[in-house]
């Protein structure tokens, strides 16, 4: 339990400020791993330690919803996105094990209050950030690759405003300098041929196009996903020859 407190700490004193840095990303990551695991053990310990975690996460969300290991001063560069997007990752995966319909309820209010936090200050609007300008790292992708779990929020509540900042997303073209969906469409160039190759940036953008284009099914971009794959397949080895 002492690690699962540890992560959630991470948001009550915006310990990010001082260096940009990615404390935000652990909770989600652990919170996502965690449910995938309960679902094939069905561990009553750990769904009771998953459970005290969430209610110690939401703890620290403020009264406008953010949930940010950033200040309201510093937000919306370095890596807070992608901490945010791991957030909304976790309490998705935590809300699809959750077996209390009031708890339930709770979390996935807590999540849209999340996002609609994101969604009043990123976006095409005047005043808005561009989210691709919400991170002067990898060109952005690692905002972009919030996605995700966008979509699958959209797919729980059913809220269009969800599906309309998703669309907006891949409006953007992920990196900031370069479309890597309309690349990845066009079928030109190998993944390590784009300007930005942060692989798990990358191809976690690629997973929220993917997700997109099954909601709203586009055949355009269920065509740049399978492209991509096909384009790694074909260039790319592990170290471990995988």
């Amino acid at each position: 339990r002492s690690l699962w407190k540890l992560t959630a700490d991470q948001f009550a004193n915006c310990p990010d400020d001082g260096d940009l840095g990615w404390r935000g990303e652990y909770w989600g990551k652990l919170m996502r791993g965690a449910c995938e695991t309960y679902l094939y053990t069905r561990d009553e310990e750990l769904y009771e330690i998953l459970t005290e975690s969430v209610d110690q996460l939401l703890f620290y969300q403020d009264g406008e919803g953010r949930i940010s290991t950033y200040s309201k001063e510093a937000e919306f560069q370095g890596w807070d996105m992608w901490g945010r997007k791991y957030v909304l990752m976790g309490l998705i995966s935590y809300y699809n094990i959750c077996r209390e319909e009031e708890k339930k309820r709770k979390v996935i209010q807590s999540a849209e209050r999340h996002l609609d936090y994101i969604m009043a200050h990123v976006g095409k609007e005047s005043g808005k950030k561009k989210i691709t300008e919400t991170s002067d790292i990898w060109q952005g992708i690692n905002s972009s690759s919030i996605l995700e779990p966008v979509v699958l929020l959209y797919r729980i509540v059913h809220e269009k405003k969800y599906l309309d900042f998703a669309a907006y997303i891949v409006d953007c073209g992920g990196a900031r300098e370069f479309n890597i969906f309309e690349a990845a469409y066009q079928n030109e160039l190998y993944p390590y041929e784009y300007p930005v190759v942060k692989a798990y940036e990358l191809m976690s953008c690629f997973e929220g196009l993917l997700e997109y284009s099954l909601v709203v099914k586009e055949e355009k971009w269920q065509i740049s996903v399978k492209n991509f794959i096909e384009k790694l397949l074909e260039s790319e080895r592990t170290v471990v020859g995988g």
